[in-house]
């Protein structure tokens, strides 16, 4: 899918979409604060600037409702005329009324969470 007549030619499904789909059922969302903000995305180990367009969280399957596996996806219309589709943790976005990393790259410092907590 392209949103021009000459996107890069270099592109495969994995640049697109990092992770496959877990199912049929999506709640697709617009958050009014990102729309058209610029955003960063880690699409294959290659970043490419976009905007966002919209996200989508899956609903209804065994992979959302595990904490370690539940995701939102999403939709980045590229500069090099491709859409991407990533999961939150491959996006930053550029928001020039909080800048707290001015050369708009990924942080470094960050760890993952290795456990998962619960409520009774």
């Amino acid at each position: 899918m392209a949103f021009r007549e000459d996107p890069i030619a270099e592109w495969t499904e994995r640049d697109a979409q990092t992770w496959n789909c877990y199912g049929y059922e999506w709640s697709t969302l617009e958050y009014e604060f990102l729309r058209g903000l610029p955003c960063k995305a880690r699409c294959n180990r290659r970043e490419h600037t976009g905007e966002y367009l919209f996200s989508v969280s899956p609903i209804g399957d065994g992979w959302s409702a595990a904490p370690d596996q539940s995701k939102e996806f999403t939709f980045i219309k590229l500069d090099n005329g491709r859409l991407s589709i990533q999961p939150t943790n491959h996006i930053i976005f550029k928001d020039t009324s909080f800048i707290v990393n001015p050369e708009f790259a990924f942080p470094t410092n960050l760890q993952r969470q290795t456990r998962i907590y619960t409520a009774e």
